[in-house]
């Protein structure tokens, strides 16, 4: 693996002397969408929302590596800390892909220079990894489209100001009726719901958003009519590497903390890690998350060199959120009865590693991906 050049060491320096200083905010006794709001504002004003986005946009328009590198170390200093900056990051490709005005592009700017959260508008009731099932209709009427519907999983829910809304536009069918607007998230006709009691994600928001008969103008259709598919998963190919870099970097401070307990803790007069079936384990966990990294930056160096990277993609996001997955619960095993007594770093990873998994798609999804690349 090739070494980090001046730049990008400079760059996780200051990722991690950032985190030293925000880590207080974790511990700040607000309520889920005021906690999520005051975490994002933080990661905005040093501009890792925007890392990708041109710097005439009010974006860092640094390449996908280095912001790769720089999402790793994030997620490393500060686990679980990181959808809300993801998520925009993941609005801002879309709408770069599919601008096609001057709305498109303040938007942008917004999300840039104003340190606008967004949220994603896909999930639904009935559709999920089948995106084609989604109910959400927009209709055309004169310089406006008329959208209806209820998005059941919106990360940054309650404290986005920017939406990318998918709606089928009859009557084209299956993927040719799929559309992608951007949206005012306080248009009349918009309502939010609660953020969601969840299980792990403590340092976000996610609950459901309802349009109903929200009035938007045309210049809000991103891309052609009927190409929000394609939109999508431009989207999504490009997101991936960068889920697999946070992914990674969880997965290392997850691997870290059990090494530092097996060295303390002692059973049968010896310390753990002096047990062949647990430092083996380490080790294997050690060389999946080594694997990890290598993949990612794979990806993300085929992204900026020009390669295609749809499968490396895939890849990467497949390895990664697997091995979070695995050495979490590795780690949440090693500790025992603590991992439900206590409030520890260690369960809290093991819990946001099973939204990681689902982010950008199942690993199954991944796999459906890779299979047709071959």
């Amino acid at each position: 693996m090739a070494e980090l050049n001046a730049m990008q060491v400079k760059r996780v320096d200051r990722a991690r002397s950032f985190a030293r200083e925000i880590r207080p905010l974790l511990d700040k006794p607000l309520d889920k969408t005021a906690l999520a709001l005051s975490i994002f504002t933080a990661f905005a004003q040093k501009g890792y929302h925007a890392l990708l986005i041109p710097r005439h946009f009010g974006g860092k328009g640094i390449d996908h590596l280095s912001a790769g590198i720089i999402y790793e170390t994030l997620s490393y200093e500060l686990p679980g800390t990181l959808y809300g900056p993801l998520t925009s990051a993941h609005c801002a490709f879309m709408i770069m892909s599919g601008a096609q005005n001057d709305f498109h592009e303040d938007r942008l700017k917004a999300i840039a220079r104003e340190h606008d959260p967004a949220g994603f508008c896909l999930t639904e009731e009935s559709a999920g990894s089948d995106i084609t099932a989604v109910r959400t209709l927009a209709y055309k009427q004169g310089n406006s489209y008329i959208i209806t519907g209820k998005k059941s999983i919106v990360i940054n829910n309650t404290i986005a100001q920017t939406l990318i809304v998918f709606a089928a536009m009859p009557p084209a069918a299956g993927r040719a009726s799929l559309n992608a607007f951007v949206v005012d998230a306080n248009l009349p006709g918009i309502s939010r719901g609660d953020p969601y009691d969840t299980i792990g994600f403590s340092s976000g928001v996610m609950g459901s958003v309802v349009f109903d008969d929200v009035r938007v103008p045309d210049v809000c259709l991103l891309g052609e009519a009927g190409s929000g598919y394609l939109l999508f998963m431009e989207t999504l190919d490009k997101g991936r590497p960068l889920v697999a870099a946070s992914c990674t970097g969880e997965a290392q401070k997850a691997l870290d903390l059990t090494i530092e307990y097996t060295k303390k803790r002692e059973q049968f007069g010896n310390s753990l890690n002096s047990f062949q079936v647990i430092s083996f384990s380490l080790a294997e966990h050690a060389t999946e998350i080594h694997a990890a990294r290598l993949l990612y930056r794979d990806a993300l160096n085929c992204i900026d060199e020009g390669r295609p990277f749809t499968m490396e993609a895939s890849m990467a996001k497949l390895h990664a959120a697997q091995t979070l997955m695995d050495v979490a619960a590795f780690g949440v095993e090693i500790i025992g009865y603590r991992s439900v007594t206590e409030k520890n770093e260690l369960s809290g990873i093991y819990h946001d590693s099973r939204l990681m998994g689902a982010i950008d798609g199942t690993a199954n999804v991944q796999k459906m991906v890779i299979a047709s690349q071959l």
